[in-house]
């Protein structure tokens, strides 16, 4: 029996651990204040897109408890994203800083991002950037952070001059340092070695990823800790209430850069493909990204029998009522960091399916109990876990029981307390001390 459409659906309770009324976000809220200042927090950002990258930090700083954190952003380079973000999500009271404001500096930057450099001017911009804009923006990032108690390097794109001033710092992996280090030479990744060792800690964000990189980085001098992201399942609801044209009355959805370097939406096209081919089901199927591929999975799904019923949506800043609409949300990917959009699928009770890929799905969906697993690249069996959520309710129901639970563990209150601890560990600060 086919499940039934759930775009009426009353929203899923969300079991929590101990019950907390503050919100994390309002300073105002009357509660013990503690004896120490609001600790201040920079983040750095080589510059804004629409990745989850993004995502995580912009979850990053709305959650943050303010009578704990100050938090203030600095980017390398100004884009139309940063202005967008600036006006739709980065909260008002998040200062941002730009360390290369002039346009010389980031005209060339700008049209690298959209593949516009001609084999001289991307010459050029090599020199530029490493001659004369690093220096100034490194230059200008160190008077800057003078003024924080903890700098936060979200993207290592501060690695040549982490460390430096007496501030601490630690830097974000949002994906595996194995795979990134995976084929280069000895040379490169004593260099990487090097780098890493200069932060205070290098945060990852599930477990899967400590293991590796602590193996990687056996009796070499870099503190791996883990930082899973945050979600926030209030405001994930709030956002998920936005009313939406409805492309089809039942749908699958992906949220994913088109990117087949990593996202291989093709494996999903192909799957999904062989799905009406067979009459399994009449779902059509969402994309919402963008990226350089889409032409490409275009004349795929024309080939495939199936363009009429793929919907390409494009970047969408509020993907949120599409994902709590769909039948389902499906992450074809060939690695992966977190899966962001996974944790935030399941925030709003919609069964998903990932790959098991390298390093985060599998412990974000608990080893499947809180979403199917399929191995990476496999059509048939992508095509038989979209088939099974199809047709088995109790399968669905007991799958949204358990991600329920699981997105529990990433709440506000849970994340506060762990970077809390992180910047009291690379401060010096006893943990046993009081606030």
């Amino acid at each position: 029996m086919k499940y039934d459409s759930r775009h009426d659906r009353s929203e899923p309770r969300v079991p929590r651990a101990m019950p907390d009324p503050r919100d994390p976000r309002d300073p105002r809220e009357s509660r013990e204040v503690p004896n120490a200042p609001p600790r201040r927090i920079l983040f750095h950002i080589n510059d804004f897109g629409k990745g989850g990258t993004e995502t995580s930090l912009l979850a990053w700083l709305k959650v943050l408890d303010r009578r704990l954190f100050a938090p203030s952003v600095s980017v390398a380079y100004p884009t139309d994203e940063l202005a967008f973000w600036r006006a739709h999500s980065i909260p008002a009271d998040v200062p941002v800083h730009v360390l290369a404001p002039s346009r010389w500096m980031y005209a060339l930057h700008d049209m690298q991002r959209q593949r516009k450099l001609g084999a001289h001017l991307k010459v050029l911009h090599k020199v530029l950037t490493y001659c004369v804009i690093r220096p100034l923006a490194g230059q200008r990032f160190r008077q800057i952070a003078r003024e924080f108690d903890v700098v936060c390097d979200f993207d290592f794109s501060l690695r040549q001059v982490a460390g430096s001033g007496k501030t601490p710092w630690f830097g974000v992996s949002h994906f595996s340092l194995a795979t990134r280090l995976r084929n280069k030479s000895a040379r490169h990744i004593a260099r990487r070695v090097r780098q890493y060792a200069r932060y205070d800690a290098i945060a990852v964000l599930t477990p899967d990823m400590r293991r590796e990189a602590q193996q990687l980085f056996e009796g070499q001098p870099v503190n791996v800790t883990e930082l899973p992201n945050v979600i926030d399942v209030d405001e994930l609801r709030i956002k998920a209430r936005a009313s939406i044209e409805r492309p089809a009355e039942t749908f699958i959805v992906s949220v994913a850069r088109l990117d087949e370097g990593q996202k291989d939406h093709g494996t999903l096209l192909r799957a999904f493909a062989q799905l009406r081919e067979r009459q399994l089901s009449t779902a059509d199927l969402l994309l919402i990204g963008e990226g350089r591929d889409q032409a490409a999975l275009e004349r795929l799904a024309e080939e495939l029998g199936i363009r009429e019923s793929v919907h390409f949506l494009g970047f969408c800043p509020n993907p949120f009522p599409y994902i709590r609409q769909a039948e389902m949300l499906v992450l074809s990917s060939r690695y992966e960091g977190f899966g962001m959009v996974l944790g935030e699928a399941m925030a709003l009770g919609t069964p998903v399916i990932s790959t098991d890929c390298p390093t985060g799905p599998r412990d974000l969906l608990e080893d499947g109990k809180g979403g199917l697993l399929v191995p990476v690249g496999d059509v048939d069996e992508m095509a038989r876990a979209i088939e099974r959520l199809h047709t088995d309710t109790e399968l669905r129901r007991s799958l949204v029981q358990h991600a329920l639970k699981k997105v529990a563990t990433l709440a506000p209150e849970s994340a506060n307390e762990r970077m809390l601890a992180l910047v009291r560990q690379i401060s010096g600060v006893d943990q046993g001390a009081g606030e």
